[in-house]
């Protein structure tokens, strides 16, 4: 809004001078002081809208641009007026006050270190590195634990139907091969050695671009190279970064029970709501 009356000011004044029976008017010192709100509040909003996405990794971005609003984005310099420094300031003391809870930091951390873009050049301090690898590698074991001892779903068999068997394949020698090299590369070790092995070699990976999605950099390597950690990841990068997905489901949810639909049960509401978000 700031920015469109400083883009709309010419057009605001002859407005306010033509009508008399207002006092109303738009002074230089108005511009001015919507000018320093607008240089210290537009890079925030640009963020915040980044941030507020819910169709991509929203959570691992959170250190990263804390750091870049520190460093870069809020940094006060010699031409900003006072009003923009006082601004800035502020914003950041109250950044560093909502995020400077230990656990909320160790999740941005972890979160950070499990995309593919940022797991290196954010973190400086290394023992707050090696606190986050270990407790990831202890997740890793646990979530592992965990799929094991639940076993793979059972395929729904309906009554009255046999399981069809399925066509047998005749054994050949590349077929033997395969599955010779699939035994020396499976797992091998405890989980412990497992996971630790897997951080060690996701450290050593290239940095993708800031641009892909690492969503697609896991499905094309968890499965295959850190099945340990891709539980991990699935658990942390699905987190959104701000409030904004959830209230967008509130806004559904008012769509769709209205008061001329007041009588849907709450089963049949959360359906149609699920279905409203995810149907495209």
């Amino acid at each position: 809004m700031v920015e469109r009356i400083l883009e709309q000011a010419q057009a605001i004044r002859h407005v306010l001078s033509d009508d008399r029976r207002s006092n109303l008017s738009l002074t230089w010192q108005d511009t001015d002081v919507l000018q320093a709100v607008q240089k210290a509040l537009k890079p925030v909003s640009d963020f915040t809208d980044i941030l507020s996405g819910e169709n991509y990794v929203t959570s691992s971005s959170v250190l990263p641009m804390l750091q870049l609003c520190k460093d870069d984005v809020l940094a006060v310099s010699d031409e900003d007026v006072q009003l923009t420094k006082l601004i800035k300031t502020g914003i950041l003391d109250k950044l560093e006050a909502k995020y400077q809870s230990d656990s909320v930091r160790k999740l941005m951390r972890k979160c950070t270190f499990l995309d593919p873009r940022y797991r290196r050049g954010y973190e400086t301090d290394v023992t707050a590195l090696a606190e986050t690898k270990t407790e990831l590698e202890a997740e890793m074991v646990v979530l592992e634990g965990q799929a094991a001892a639940v076993g793979p779903r059972p395929t729904r068999v309906e009554e009255g139907e046999g399981q069809p068997e399925p066509p047998k394949k005749k054994m050949t020698l590349g077929s033997l091969l395969q599955r010779k090299a699939a035994a020396l590369a499976g797992p091998v070790g405890p989980l412990e050695e497992r996971a630790e092995a897997e951080t060690t070699a996701y450290c050593r990976e290239p940095v993708i671009p800031g641009d892909e999605d690492p969503l697609l950099w896991w499905k094309s390597n968890g499965v295959r190279r850190f099945p340990l950690m891709l539980r991990v990841a699935q658990k942390y990068l699905c987190v959104c970064a701000t409030s904004s997905p959830s209230e967008r489901v509130f806004s559904t949810a008012g769509k769709v029970v209205n008061p001329q639909r007041a009588l849907l049960k709450p089963e049949k509401g959360n359906m149609l709501v699920f279905l409203a978000k995810n149907i495209q």
